[in-house]
């Protein structure tokens, strides 16, 4: 029986809290994930298919061939964390995952108006 590949998160590595959260999840989580910056070798293959705009304004997981985006990819992450239970528990609760979404959002809003995303704090 074949095994699934290992996921693989994909985020900013310009960013000092997206990699910390990519760290944080390769080290917390149990089943194993890769992580590669968005501008990598890795991303250019398995995210090829995306526009440079999307591709570099969220953190993607990619998981036996699927790819997941932004807030969609929270489920996915938690059950990176958490397990499979996690994971359902992200996905199937609608309050968790407004909440998931949320948090989401408000760092992202945080990061393009103040962060490393922000214009003022742009390199050049």
């Amino acid at each position: 029986m074949a095994t699934a590949p290992t996921p693989r998160l994909f985020f900013d590595a310009s960013c000092g809290p997206c990699t910390l959260w990519a760290r944080l999840t390769a080290g917390l989580s149990p089943l194993g994930v890769e992580v590669h910056a968005l501008d990598g070798p890795e991303a250019d293959h398995a995210l090829r298919f995306m526009l440079p705009e999307l591709r570099y304004r969220y953190f993607h997981i990619v998981e036996s061939g699927r790819t997941w985006t932004g807030p969609d990819a929270l489920p996915v992450w938690v059950g990176l964390l958490g397990g499979k239970r996690a994971r359902t528990v992200a996905e199937k609760i609608p309050p968790v995952n407004r909440f998931l979404r949320l948090t989401y959002n408000r760092f992202w809003e945080y990061r393009q108006t103040r962060g490393c995303a922000a214009e003022g704090t742009r390199p050049g």
